[in-house]
């Protein structure tokens, strides 16, 4: 794999103090207020000197996942809940619990680039499936039912997906479910960044774990729901047909046990900081939208730049005239104007001129930072 020179590139201006980081996702270096007394209070527990092993994590931390679920309005049982270091380690915990060597697991495009490693690492194949955009993404089947093979075991899904902002629809969800089950293939489903929505919508997928025809996995975790990285806890639901669902569990057992990576002050912590949670949440979701506003109004004096419709996340994506590829268009924003933005191909856009910028930046660097990108694209037009 091809190492980008953008990011050292783009950490040397940093280093220079001359660096307007439109891609910033470290919610902890967005100048957001955290309950910090509250924070630190609950890691300091008399229960962090004590070691109690359970693989499905210690039931107090698995209770306080069941209670944002339910705040959610999503049943689910204790015995169901699986905790994991990070939702990073959950995806090699199913990839091996899911998947011999050489076999194929499904993730969109455009999507999350860590799904390239995350398979890589587990010695398993990666294959693409388009998501359309006409006014709004959507999934393509034609193309779906095309990447199957006999080796394919597992699709991955994102709600909302990462970068499109794309939630899926709960009239897809009993298809997709169908279809899973009938090509006897497993799902994953991402909601890490569930809960930031730019609107709300009737017709989303709220309840992945509902009456599930296939072996199904919904995955989350505090670094986005309580915009806490750094404490590294993860979770997996385990919903789908009971006999499928007793034998995943037992085998997922087994895994886990053999790690037993979580430790004990974030489990014990974890009631605390999800409880934290809305308060930042609150705070995140104002940012998203009065950066969103501010680049639509920026937008509105360039014709050259458009943006494609987003319904949630942490993202927007640009399409800037074709003048130059993606990553030479990212090239030329950090050379020239100190902007750092992602090329598309980083999220495996299959199209040309498409750039991913984070909303989460400070509303005054955000909006620095997009003044010097239509300036620049601007004088690109000039000039061609």
């Amino acid at each position: 794999m091809s190492i980008s020179p953008l990011p050292q590139a783009a950490e040397r201006l940093r280093a220079q103090g001359r660096l307007l980081d439109l891609t910033e996702s470290n919610p902890t270096r967005c100048d957001f207020h955290y309950d910090e007394v509250r924070i630190l209070a609950a890691l300091a527990d008399q229960r962090n000197l004590a070691y109690v092993a359970d693989p499905r994590g210690l039931e107090a931390a698995r209770a306080a996942v069941r209670a944002y679920y339910l705040a959610r309005g999503v049943e689910v049982s204790l015995e169901n809940i699986w905790l994991t270091a990070s939702t990073s380690e959950a995806y090699s915990h199913l990839f091996r619990l899911l998947a011999d060597p050489g076999a194929r697991v499904h993730a969109p495009q455009p999507g999350y680039p860590l799904f390239d490693l995350l398979a890589g690492l587990n010695d398993l194949e990666l294959a693409g499936y388009a998501l359309r955009y006409d006014a709004a993404w959507e999934l393509d089947w034609t193309d779906l039912e095309n990447a199957l093979t006999p080796q394919s075991r597992a699709l991955l899904l994102l709600n909302p997906n990462n970068p499109t902002g794309s939630y899926l629809r709960a009239g897809e969800w009993p298809r997709l479910q169908a279809w899973a089950a009938r090509h006897g293939l497993a799902l994953i489903v991402d909601e890490v960044f569930f809960d930031y929505s730019l609107g709300d919508d009737p017709n989303r997928l709220r309840d992945a774990t509902a009456n599930p025809a296939a072996l199904t996995f919904i995955l989350s975790g505090l670094s986005k729901v309580a915009a806490l990285p750094q404490m590294k806890l993860g979770w997996m639901l385990l919903a789908g047909p009971q006999d499928q669902a007793a034998a995943a569990a037992r085998r997922l057992e087994l895994i886990l046990d053999t790690y037993l990576s979580v430790s004990a002050p974030v489990q014990n912590a974890a009631a605390a900081l999800l409880e934290t949670a809305p308060a930042i949440q609150a705070q995140i979701r104002l940012r998203l939208a009065a950066n969103l506003r501010a680049l639509d109004a920026a937008l509105a004096s360039l014709p050259h730049v458009s943006r494609f419709a987003i319904e949630g996340g942490w993202y927007a994506i640009l399409r800037l005239p074709r003048l130059h590829r993606d990553d030479e268009w990212a090239r030329r924003l950090l050379e020239h104007d100190a902007v750092y933005l992602h090329p598309g191909h980083f999220y495996n856009f299959q199209m040309e001129g498409c750039l991913v910028l984070s909303l989460l930046p400070p509303e005054a660097d955000f909006q620095a930072g997009i003044s010097r990108l239509l300036d620049r694209v601007a004088a690109e037009v000039a000039g061609a």
